[in-house]
């Protein structure tokens, strides 16, 4: 903001730009001012456009990817603790029931699934939820590629990423997952 407004300032030209340009990324800023405060300007800009760590995993000959930054841990399945569960996707770790998403399932992956399975264990909304994988591969740096639009809507992916070998791995969105295997479940009730 300028004083006097001339021929090139004062006019808000560039935060037009800016707008602009957050918008063409397909993301958002807001202003909020308050008098004798201050003013915040936010900046929000989707995940597709960003680096992140992550726990990159195998089902069966496709690899996912989840957000490191959710991970706390992760833990082996068998089939005698999926036998314990008595048909609930339940199982205990540490002392604690934790409900677990079969991936395999989820994305009808076909195969045979492996003797131990592993649940890699991620912190969902303050909830803790397992997602059961084949195998863990381990931490990768993550550059996220937004999806074509013919697949921008398929829930629980929010992206996807290119591996070293060239074949592509999606991003997993833990938190629409959980939501979505809460959902089905309630519905079976």
């Amino acid at each position: 903001t300028a004083d006097k407004v001339t021929s090139v300032s004062g006019r808000g030209v560039g935060m037009d730009v800016v707008k602009r340009g957050i918008e063409g990324l397909r993301g958002s800023i807001s202003v909020d001012s308050r008098l004798g405060t201050g003013t915040t300007i936010t900046l929000k800009i989707p995940l597709t456009l960003a680096i992140i760590e992550s726990l990159l995993v195998k089902i069966g000959d496709s690899h996912f990817v989840l957000p490191l930054a959710a991970v706390e841990e992760c833990v082996e399945l068998s089939r005698e603790d999926v036998a314990a569960g008595h048909g609930r996707n339940l199982a205990r770790v540490r002392g604690n029931l934790t409900p677990y998403i079969c991936l395999r399932d989820q994305f009808t992956v076909a195969g045979e699934r492996p003797e131990i399975e592993q649940i890699v264990i991620v912190s969902v909304h303050g909830t803790r939820v397992g997602f059961v994988v084949d195998f863990v591969v381990g931490e990768h740096q993550t550059v996220i590629k937004p999806l074509g639009r013919f697949y921008q809507h398929v829930k629980g992916i929010s992206g996807a990423t290119i591996l070293g070998d060239g074949s592509v791995a999606l991003i997993l969105d833990p938190g629409v997952l959980a939501r979505d295997a809460e959902n089905i479940e309630h519905d079976q009730i």
